[in-house]
């Protein structure tokens, strides 16, 4: 009986050490601090931004290969050399699609009513579109463009700006790349989705942003 009642007592204290042992480390987790979960990053699938100047258009100066600049010539026969505009005027150089769809069309419209604005900053507009010569030149009389157009049926231009082929298409993405006077890339969008494009007055904005910085 003695016996017994030494193993009960054993046990009595060996299950009192273990619940003592259980709440010191309970304690010990609850009192610990939690750990804190980094917000996963952002999808910049559709957009190559960082950081923002407005909601649409961004900058990153060292996300694109602004060496591939090209000297071609424009629907109109004259001589389109980049680097020979690059570091002398501001430059808003624009990558389109086609001749055809609505939202490329009206992209161009807007940029034709607004022609005086970036004359006023004397600023370049330079658009390089997708399409054969002829149709280029169809668009430009329909609509009364009277800034440089680039014909690139093959893409070669697109390709060198990477900006063709982002989505398995077998077609270039909108773009926009908008250069300071000094030839610094202040701005860019590159759209997977043909929606996403920055509004002239967002472009005229970053270009006025850049010549107010410039003459401070």
């Amino acid at each position: 009986m003695s016996v017994n009642i030494r193993t009960l007592s054993t046990i009595v204290i060996l299950t009192a050490l273990f619940a003592t042992a259980a709440c010191s480390s309970a304690l010990s987790l609850d009192s610990s601090p939690s750990p804190i979960l980094s917000p996963a990053p952002e999808d910049h699938s559709a957009t190559v931004e960082k950081p923002r100047y407005t909601d649409t258009i961004s900058s990153e100066s060292d996300s694109l290969p602004i060496e591939q600049v090209f000297s071609v010539s424009t629907i109109d026969g004259e001589n389109t050399r980049l680097e020979d505009l690059l570091g002398v005027t501001p430059v808003y150089l624009v990558f389109v699609p086609s001749t055809t769809d609505e939202l490329d069309i009206s992209q161009m419209r807007v940029i034709q009513s607004k022609i005086s604005e970036f004359d006023e900053l004397d600023a370049e507009v330079v658009v390089v579109i997708s399409d054969q010569p002829t149709r280029v030149i169809e668009m430009r009389d329909e609509l009364g463009l009277d800034f440089p157009l680039i014909a690139d049926p093959l893409n070669v231009v697109a390709s060198d700006w990477q900006v063709f082929d982002l989505n398995n298409s077998g077609e270039s993405s909108p773009a926009s790349f908008v250069f300071d006077a000094h030839g610094g890339l202040i701005a860019q969008l590159i759209a997977t989705d043909p929606g996403n494009r920055p509004t002239v007055t967002e472009v005229l904005s970053v270009i006025e942003e850049s010549l107010s910085v410039g003459a401070a």
